[in-house]
């Protein structure tokens, strides 16, 4: 008990008064609209690095199968999801662009309404 009452003696010695900083400014909702437009930015190409790996994924299981009828099943399926994944990404990415091209309004970045 005596060892915790020089404790507590000890922190409150040398504890100084913590006040709130006036800078920088608190966060506003127009913060949040940046950081999802960053965020939708970095998507394509995580897309295409995500692409790239599981097609490398895809053909190391395809090269190991060793002829197995079932692991190279497997292999081509990886494959064929990885192109059917990086062909829907850049589909999507072609029919925002093509919306903002033809409405002169771009999709492709958030706007929250105030």
């Amino acid at each position: 008990m005596r060892i915790f009452l020089t404790l507590v003696g000890l922190l409150t010695a040398f504890v100084s008064p913590v006040y709130a900083q006036t800078d920088p400014p608190p966060a506003k909702l127009l913060d949040v609209v940046d950081i999802l437009q960053r965020i939708i930015k970095l998507l394509a190409p995580a897309a295409g690095i995500a692409f790239f790996v599981m097609l490398l994924v895809g053909g190391f299981q395809f090269v190991t199968s060793g002829g197995d009828p079932k692991a190279a099943g497997q292999a081509r399926s990886t494959l064929t999801m990885a192109v059917i994944g990086i062909i829907l990404v850049v589909a999507s990415w072609l029919i925002l662009k093509l919306i903002a091209g033809l409405t002169g309004v771009d999709v492709t970045t958030v706007e929250i309404p105030k």
